[in-house]
């Protein structure tokens, strides 16, 4: 078993270049530490923490870390660090760097893509293999996707379509407001509006449910796929800064 998977529940994922917030206004970015357990099927594979940090050149790094805990971490020693640094162009988030790295004892899996608006190309690289792709205005790494669908939900447009590059190939991930609920987890209850993504190729759909009270951040993530076992993550823990940029 792998957890190579978990941390993609974020981009529809999980979900994240330019990804156009469709609002007027700069939007606001909660900088905070969380923390989820990580399931497969019924059980509890491991924790993953997502951090969003301010930079002191006046970017931003958005991270998620995944992995095993328990009797899992045992067996597996799989870690997995997607990142994404990105930066504010007037009213949207743009990506400047993306990386994927997937450790173990048996592999070092490393993906990277660098983002250049000034000449409008996106330099990516995966073990020898380098591409260089043309860049269009609202593209955008995958990791980043979920970020800005939680800004735009913040702003009262939870449903939007978002132009991410992913494995050298320009995609859109189309999120759609399919309900509200109430979710229990460890971290407590919440009143959530609930987001969902369909991959049609793959058949795959990812739920997000998202806490107003907390910004519109996650609470609790759902993927299912016909004859995999479920993935789920759920908040153990959040702790935002003082202040937002």
């Amino acid at each position: 078993m792998s957890l190579k998977s978990l941390p993609r529940l974020l981009c529809g994922l999980l979900l994240c270049g330019a990804l156009e917030a469709a609002q007027a206004a700069a939007p606001v970015i909660p900088l905070y530490h969380a923390t989820y357990s990580a399931g497969r099927g019924s059980l509890s594979v491991g924790t993953a923490r997502f951090s969003l940090t301010h930079n002191g050149d006046g970017s931003y790094t958005y991270r998620s870390v995944t992995k095993p805990t328990g009797l899992m971490a045992l067996f597996f020693d799989d870690v997995v660090t997607e990142t994404s640094r990105f930066t504010l162009a007037g009213d949207h988030l743009q990506s400047l760097h993306y990386s994927y790295q997937h450790r173990s004892d048996d592999r070092d899996k490393l993906e990277q893509i660098r983002f250049d608006w000034t000449k409008g190309l996106a330099y990516s690289s995966e073990g020898a293999s380098h591409q260089t792709m043309p860049l269009t205005a609202g593209t955008g790494d995958r990791l980043l996707a979920q970020l800005a669908m939680s800004l735009d939900a913040l702003q009262g447009k939870p449903e939007n379509d978002y132009s991410v590059l992913d494995h050298d190939k320009v995609q859109t991930y189309r999120f759609m407001r399919t309900g509200n609920a109430s979710v229990n987890t460890p971290a407590g209850k919440y009143d959530t509006v609930e987001i969902t993504r369909h991959d049609d190729s793959k058949n795959r759909v990812t739920t997000f449910w998202l806490a107003p009270k907390l910004d519109y951040l996650p609470v609790q993530m759902r993927q299912t796929e016909p004859g995999k076992a479920t993935i789920s993550l759920v908040l153990t823990d959040i702790k935002f800064d003082t202040a937002k940029k």
